[in-house]
């Protein structure tokens, strides 16, 4: 029999077998970075349409990936390998999580205070932020492809900060650049899942 916490650690990495996952979120990361680039690039004439529709359209993925998620996974995953029901998490769980986001924005309100610190370093606090959630991430599944892409977060951050870019065009291109790992990510982890399954039902 195998041990308690590495069946516990198959279980978690099982959300993440097909790519869905990182697919989802990489779209949203994708059009989190595309919305704020997108009024310093597009041309004035659409630039109100694009900054109606880029949030609007952020805002529904947000409201709506679960339901695509389990949509998909009910279409594609489960009837190759099997349905996994997860516990919801814990209060205790959802509060923590609430403390270090709050904690996280009190930050950053802080140092936007000083408007030209701010601008300098948006783009490592950005890439350091999304490389320490990747890294929890990767430990919480145990799937080193995670740490790969902290590291990658995280290079891009401080390469951005070095190069003097302008640091809110560098934290759109830090998050894009995440979306878009994750997108390339979650496409090689689906099309390796579908090649291995071939579709057989396996429950």
């Amino acid at each position: 029999m195998q041990p308690i916490p590495d069946l516990t650690r198959r279980t978690r990495r099982y959300w993440m077998i097909d790519g869905l996952a990182e697919l989802m979120i990489g779209s949203i990361f994708l059009l989190t970075g595309v919305a704020q680039l997108a009024p310093l690039v597009v041309p004035a004439a659409i630039a109100g349409w694009v900054n109606l529709l880029l949030p609007l359209a952020l805002i529904l993925a947000i409201l709506f990936s679960r339901q695509i998620l389990h949509t998909l996974k009910a279409r594609l995953t489960y009837p190759r390998t099997g349905y996994v029901a997860y516990r919801q998490p814990r209060l205790w769980q959802r509060v923590l999580g609430g403390l270090v986001g709050l904690g996280v924005g009190i930050a950053l309100v802080n140092l936007t205070f000083d408007v030209q610190l701010a601008t300098a370093w948006m783009p490592v606090i950005i890439g350091v932020t999304l490389a320490g959630g990747m890294t929890c991430l990767g430990a919480y599944l145990n799937l080193p492809r995670f740490y790969a892409l902290a590291m990658f977060v995280a290079s891009i951050g401080l390469l951005i900060h070095w190069l003097a870019l302008d640091g809110f065009l560098g934290a759109s291109l830090v998050i894009i650049a995440a979306g878009a790992w994750m997108l390339v990510a979650g496409g090689i982890t689906l099309y390796r899942y579908l090649q291995r399954t071939h579709g057989e039902e396996q429950l």
